[in-house]
């Protein structure tokens, strides 16, 4: 998907997204955006994919990650979605 949306710059030369475009699903504050230089001044954007930090804990690897979701309700959410589909097979 391809979509083309106008940028500023602000007086301290940092880049100014739309608010509507902020919002966009892959996109959140303090992630990095790279930018590319394409063919007749065009300048492209794209999201600097961010590499795992492994850490190495007595001989195991492991990941250190931040959650990409808010997970602060998500056990009660998933307990809720479960009994509302229980409850659902038992009516019929």
């Amino acid at each position: 998907m391809s979509e083309v949306i106008q940028i500023s710059l602000d007086s301290q030369g940092r880049i100014v997204i739309p608010s509507i475009s902020r919002h966009h699903p892959g996109l959140s504050q303090g992630m990095i955006l790279v930018v590319e230089e394409g063919e007749k001044d065009v300048l492209f954007l794209r999201i600097q994919k961010e590499s795992p930090t492994l850490i190495d804990k007595q001989g195991v690897l492991v990941v250190k990650a931040e959650p990409s979701v808010d997970l602060t309700n998500i056990t009660q959410q998933e307990r809720n979605r479960r009994v509302f589909d229980l409850v659902q097979r038992v009516r019929l």
